[in-house]
């Protein structure tokens, strides 16, 4: 009798314990169910959070009334100099770049000495002006498609990506007021040229984004140097690329990044990506 009450304690003892240990993995399982959904739900907020960052930048590309886009104005912000934008507590941090300022890959008059210029061996710039060349009026459809052609480097990629656009058309022109060294090396073939652009847009501080910076409004103002061809070069844009990136107050873990290439005078989205 004794034996057998003994058998039933350790059998009672054995479910209780099985019981607590599928408690447990409910419990923990639960609970593993319930912080991803928050941190779905956080991070579906802190998307809705980085888009209105794009449209905060957007609208106040769309208010520049200048008849130029120079380094010097507000809309000129890197990660290292952003806006602010605060929502409910929320941070997202937001700025845009000149699209124009880049050399664009799919130019009706691309050389391949301009893609030399950027430091890339000749067979490989030859490769990528043949590739181009047999997409017809397409061209390259997104910068990554790079890839596809043969020869290409993740080396040389990191050299391409942030010099180049293909969110312009054809158009080959870029803004003298915006476009880096490279960029107007590649336009101008010259570095003498190049060095005397540089100089005027840094005004007397010798610094650009600055008050003093001088600011090319026309090609009157292009023609001032002497040898430069104004049909090289715009002095505005209409395309921008605006980088938003968004923080949760109540989460920090959480957080959005947003890059797009849009036209503020219509609103079109040529290139969006998320991360």
């Amino acid at each position: 009798m004794m034996k057998k009450k003994g058998s039933i304690l350790v059998f009672t003892l054995w479910v209780l314990a099985i019981l607590a240990i599928l408690s447990i993995i409910v419990s923990r399982r639960a609970s593993t169910d319930v912080r991803l959904a928050r941190y779905e739900a956080d991070s579906i907020k802190a998307s809705y959070l980085a888009k209105a960052g794009v449209m905060k930048m957007l609208a106040e590309l769309a208010k520049d009334t200048n008849t130029y886009d120079s380094l010097n104005e507000d809309w000129n912000r890197t990660r290292k100099n952003p806006k602010e934008l605060i929502l409910m507590g929320n941070r997202v941090l937001y700025g845009a770049s000149d699209e124009s300022s880049r050399f664009n890959l799919n130019s009706s008059a691309l050389k391949k000495e301009e893609l030399v210029s950027f430091g890339i061996d000749g067979s490989i710039a030859q490769k990528i002006l043949d590739y181009k060349n047999n997409k017809g009026s397409k061209g390259f459809e997104f910068i990554e498609e790079l890839f596809l052609v043969d020869g290409m480097t993740k080396g040389i990629f990191s050299i391409l990506k942030d010099f180049f656009t293909i969110y312009r058309g054809t158009d080959p022109v870029v803004n003298i007021n915006t476009a880096d060294h490279e960029v107007l090396n590649a336009i101008t073939g010259s570095g003498k040229l190049v060095e005397e652009i540089l100089d005027y847009r840094e005004g007397p501080d010798g610094e650009e984004g600055t008050e003093d910076d001088g600011i090319f409004r026309g090609s009157s103002d292009i023609t001032m140097i002497q040898g430069l061809d104004p049909s090289l070069f715009t002095v505005s844009s209409n395309v921008f690329r605006i980088w938003a990136e968004a923080f949760l107050k109540n989460d920090k873990d959480v957080k959005k990044n947003i890059e797009a290439v849009v036209d503020r005078r219509s609103g079109k989205i040529y290139h969006w990506k998320e991360e």
